[in-house]
């Protein structure tokens, strides 16, 4: 077996094992609810605001339903989340993996995001690096 392909497995067996977001209480997500207002209440779980208890392990599953929909702005938060380890466990390869996704989504957040995905990319090992970049390329919105 090559180097290549053993990092490659290598990788997609660390993926499998990569954290899910989870908690005792899990949020009641309403599918028909709009998705501006599911992204307003996640931020305000982020914050502390508008009478919900701070709780970024919430905003960050309100943020992975949206991102998971496509939402370029969940993916962008969702990124940062897990770059930061706040409500949810600090992971570099699902922080750009969601901060790419957001870049792609909305080229216009890529000035933002820009120098966090730099900091990411030399952090991550080429090899695996265009395993996740593939796994980007791949990628596909629930529906």
């Amino acid at each position: 077996m090559s180097s290549n392909t053993l990092c490659a497995a290598s990788l997609a067996v660390a993926i499998s094992f990569l954290p899910q977001i989870s908690m005792a209480e899990p949020i009641q997500i309403d599918p028909l609810q709009q998705p501006i207002v599911m992204y307003q209440e996640a931020m305000s779980y982020l914050l502390g605001r508008n009478g919900k208890p701070k709780s970024a392990e919430k905003a960050a599953e309100l943020f992975q339903y949206l991102a998971n929909k496509d939402w370029s702005s969940a993916q962008q938060m969702l990124g940062y989340l897990y770059y930061e380890g706040k409500g949810v466990e600090k992971n570099s390869l699902l922080a750009y993996k969601w901060l790419s996704l957001a870049v792609r989504n909305n080229p216009r957040v890529a000035e933002d995001i820009s120098a966090r995905r730099r900091q990411l990319q030399s952090q991550i090992p080429p090899d695996s690096r265009k395993q996740v970049d593939q796994w980007i390329a791949e990628w596909r919105p629930e529906s």
